[in-house]
Order: structure tokens, then C-alpha cells, then sequence
């Protein structure tokens, strides 16, 4: 089974379990009034149509470590992984003012258009987020896995949450600063806002429920932190090249949130002086005319940025690749995390 057909196998069985605790939390509230309900509602909706990769690799992670097949018992903690996705996406659209998510109105976005109020829907949106934190750690904490591995998952799991957020204060900050030039803390923000929560945490989760010793642990973080920024280059290229309609979200908020990354790093060290006062003018403007964010694609080809940035992917992607049969010697889970990497570096998503 490839690593594609492994994620969709699991993918349902996740999915239906995401929906039923969304559902309850729905239900549990319903008597604190149908505007907390409705909002309860809108969360459980984000939650879905996502591709469920996070919560795969926990059951792969502890697949590669333990003999066995993972149970029932590791769904709370794949399904963690998914609602924690949710909450990140949830604040980070309201940081970026990003109205798109997943092809519909990100969960501010709904609201607001809901109510016709922008800051009521950015302020319902923070709560819905910080509720979704909340029910990912409770999964983890009411699972049927016994006292002590739970102690080790939640703080595993809470080290994700508060890399991730490290993460995210340095992207706001170096976009407020215009930090564009620094490349060792672009790359930083990678490893903490997207690695951590997107390979490390997840593959390390699974592998912690399975028995996994230090070393074990250590490898899994070294392939995941490579993979993790190769990802989060590839995205970036992504959000800037690729229309709307094939990645489900805005292909201007980066432009216009002035979104730190190795595209506008490139593109200011190797663009002209033409291509750098037009830049200083169009990256980071409140908003963007179509003819302008084509521009900015323009500068960052014409420049070798998506070049330049998509080399850099590629070394890490390779960086990644040799520490697989570190992790296992399984041929076939070695497999899995070789086309794991393909897929993220080829995704067009």
C-alpha cells in the first residue's frame, strides 16, 4: 500500500470520529443557547474536508515502532492532531485577514458575511479557535490509553502547540519589521510554525503511544523537521503561483500580509532596482489589484525566486530522505516516507 492509499484508508475512519465528537460538542451545548450552537456548528464544518495527513502519520508513526496494527485506542490522538489543524487555521486566517479556506469563507470570514460584521466574525472566530484548542488536548486526556502515556502525549502534544506558536509570533513580527533579507530566521519560522505540527509532532505522537525510545524519537524529528520546511517552501511558492480554485485559499493574503518567506528574500537580493521599488510599493499594501499580485509572480520568476526557493526545497526534501531507513527497517514503511516526501514536494495544493 503507498503512502496515498494509506492516508485515504485511514481517512474515513477519522473522519467519522471527528464529526462525532464535533457533533457532541454541538449537542452538549445546545442548552447554553442556539447562537453557541450555531457557532459549535460552523466549527464542525471547518473541521471537515481536510486530507487528514497529520492524523495518518500518528497511526504511521506507531506502525513503524510497534508490530501491531493501531487500534481504536490511537484515534483520539490522530483526531488531536486534525482539530489542532483547525485551530491553527482558524487564528492564522484571522492574523492574515485570509477570507478563503479550503475552497469557502474561512471561519471569520463566514461569520462576518453571516452577521455583515467583520469584527464580530474576528471575534467569534478567535473563541471557535481557542475551542478547538481545548477539545484536541481533552481527546488526548479522556483517550483509553493508560495514565503515564497520556502524560507523555499531552506534553509532546503541548510542545507542538507552543513551537507552533513561536512560530507564529516571529512570522508577525519579521513581517512588521520587514525582516525579508534574514534567511536563517525564515527557515526558523518553517521549523517552528509548519514542521512541528505538520511531521514531527504527528510521526512522534504515534511512535510515544507505540513505546518509541529516544532514538527513535530523534530520527523521526530530524526527517520531519527537513520534510516540514521543504513543505512550507513549496506551499509559499504555491500561494503565490496557483489560483485560488486549485489550492482553496487566497493567492494575494501573502502578498498583502507581507508574508516573510524565501520568495521575497531571493527576490529582493537578486531583483533589479526597478523590480525592488515595486516591491517596496506592492508587498505588504492593505490590498492588491489582480494586475499586481501578476506583477509580483512576474518579479519573483524574472528574479529566480520560485527558482532559487524551489532548489532549497529540493535539498531538504533530499535531506529528509536519508534518515528513512534510520527511522525503520521495514521496507515497506520506508516506502511510505520516501513517497510521503514526493508528496509533499510535488502537491499542487
Amino acid at each position: 500500500m503507498g503512502i496515498e492509499e494509506y492516508i485515504a484508508a485511514y481517512r474515513e475512519t477519522l473522519n467519522e470520529f471527528i464529526i462525532d465528537r464535533m457533533t457532541n460538542l454541538v449537542r452538549t451545548h445546545t442548552g447554553n443557547g442556539k447562537e453557541v450552537a450555531g457557532l459549535y456548528a460552523t466549527l464542525r464544518e471547518a473541521s471537515l474536508g481536510a486530507k487528514h495527513i497529520r492524523g495518518s502519520l500518528v497511526k504511521l508513526g506507531y506502525e513503524i515502532i510497534s508490530p501491531q496494527k493501531a487500534g481504536d485506542s490511537l484515534l483520539p490522538v490522530a483526531a488531536a492532531c486534525e482539530i489542532l489543524q483547525t485551530a491553527l487555521l482558524c487564528h492564522d486566517d484571522i492574523i492574515d485577514r485570509s477570507p478563503l479556506r479550503r475552497g469557502k469563507p474561512s471561519i471569520w470570514q463566514k461569520i462576518a458575511s453571516d452577521y455583515d460584521d467583520p469584527h464580530y466574525g474576528l471575534s467569534q472566530a478567535t473563541m471557535l479557535g481557542d475551542c478547538a484548542l481545548i477539545l484536541a488536548n481533552r481527546l488526548i486526556a479522556g483517550s483509553e490509553l493508560d495514565a503515564d502515556k497520556k502524560i507523555s502525549l499531552l506534553l509532546k502534544f503541548q510542545e507542538m502547540q507552543l513551537k507552533t506558536i513561536d512560530g507564529e509570533i516571529l512570522d508577525v513580527f519579521m513581517g512588521k519589521t520587514k525582516s525579508y533579507r534574514d534567511r536563517p530566521a525564515i527557515l526558523n519560522i518553517s521549523r517552528l510554525k509548519t514542521a512541528w505540527y505538520t511531521i514531527v509532532g504527528p510521526l512522534q505522537l504515534g511512535a510515544l503511544a507505540a513505546g518509541a525510545g529516544a532514538d527513535a524519537l530523534e530520527q523521526m524529528e530530524k526527517f520531519g523537521m527537513s520534510l516540514g520546511i521543504a513543505f512550507q517552501i513549496r506551499d509559499d511558492i504555491l500561494g503565490i503561483q496557483a489560483s485560488e480554485r486549485e489550492t482553496g485559499k487566497s493567492n494575494t493574503s501573502d502578498i498583502t500580509e507581507g508574508k516573510v518567506t524565501l520568495l521575497i528574500h531571493y527576490a529582493l537580493k537578486n531583483g533589479t532596482p526597478r523590480q525592488i521599488e515595486r516591491i517596496d510599493k506592492i508587498y505588504g499594501a492593505a490590498s492588491i489589484s489582480e494586475e499586481e499580485r501578476l506583477e509580483i509572480s512576474e518579479i519573483f520568476r524574472d528574479s529566480k525566486a520560485f527558482e532559487d526557493s524551489a532548489k532549497m526545497a529540493e535539498e531538504y526534501l533530499n535531506d529528509a530522505r536519508q534518515y528513512v531507513g534510520k527511522i525503520t527497517t521495514s521496507p515497506e514503511k520506508a516506502e511510505m516516507l520516501l513517497q510521503l516526501s514526493d508528496l509533499v514536494f510535488l502537491r499542487k495544493r
